[in-house]
């Protein structure tokens, strides 16, 4: 029993840091976890030791580089991925503009695979980066198969504020959501800054599931422009990674949707291991 409630606090240390976004202290760590300083420090260390952390000058700790190792392990062996970033890039090259895969992950919007386009478009995206759901067109897609009591059980307060400031009302967000799933696409405006607007469509598995979606970034002057150019662009690619889902299993999209009828962790009475 004590070996397997190692194996637990081993798993939330790396689960916790993969959605860090800059290093943190031991302490930092065990408070976030709720979990003793002494099984933490002893953890880290272990960790430390073998390269799965690594921990800088002034001691704060981050992911180490077996870690960056194990991710190139899975690309080696992953099928869908490797399709899903050829269609990116033709998107963003076709459509010019920065061109994303996301999917739900840890009631937080993860871009999995991007591309930037051609044109002048001063945005950018990082693989990795994560997004309060509600922030994001995607989620619009994403969680149209969700109880609304689920969704507002486990999307904080905090993730309804927008880029300018407002707060999103819950009933809207809904809204937008049932919205999304008659149209089959979504576009938002101002979700994340004022003059930024996204278009996106979904990437249905076997079942016909929002797995993912397939989604662009471009200034709202040239959405406005393009709107329906765009979409067809997008349909297109969506359509292509969706005909594949339909003969293939690609376990992380559907483990991603299957954990949105789920609390996520600390909600609900829901701990991590003890």
């Amino acid at each position: 029993m004590q070996r397997a409630k190692g194996t637990d606090r081993i798993l939330d240390i790396l689960e916790h840091l993969e959605t860090e976004t800059r290093p943190v202290s031991r302490n930092a760590l065990a408070k976030a976890l709720n979990c003793p300083r002494s099984t933490i420090y002893s953890l880290v260390d272990q960790l430390v030791a073998r390269d799965w952390l690594t921990q800088d000058d002034s001691g704060t700790i981050s992911l180490g580089h077996r870690v960056g190792l194990l991710g190139l392990a899975y690309s080696r062996n992953a099928r869908f991925e490797p399709v899903a970033r050829e269609v990116v890039q033709r998107v963003a090259s076709e459509a010019g503009v920065v061109t994303e895969i996301n999917i739900a992950d840890s009631w937080q919007q993860l871009v999995l695979i991007s591309a930037t386009g051609r044109s002048r478009n001063y945005l950018r995206t990082v693989e990795g980066s994560r997004y309060p759901l509600p922030i994001t067109g995607s989620a619009r897609l994403q969680l149209a198969d969700i109880p609304r009591e689920v969704i507002r059980r486990n999307i904080p307060d905090d993730d309804f504020r927008l880029g300018s400031g407002e707060i999103l009302p819950f009933e809207t967000f809904c809204a937008e959501i049932d919205q999304a799933r008659r149209d089959g696409h979504f576009i938002a405006r101002g979700l994340i800054d004022r003059y930024v607007g996204t278009a996106g469509v979904p990437i249905l598995n076997r079942h016909g599931h929002c797995v993912a979606t397939l989604s662009i970034i471009l200034p709202q002057a040239d959405l406005d422009a393009r709107q329906n150019d765009l979409l067809d662009i997008l349909r297109r690619g969506a359509d292509e990674l969706s005909g594949y889902l339909r003969a293939a299993v690609w376990p992380m999209g559907d483990r991603a949707y299957g954990h949105l009828f789920h609390d996520r962790v600390g909600v609900g009475g829901v701990e991590r291991g003890a």
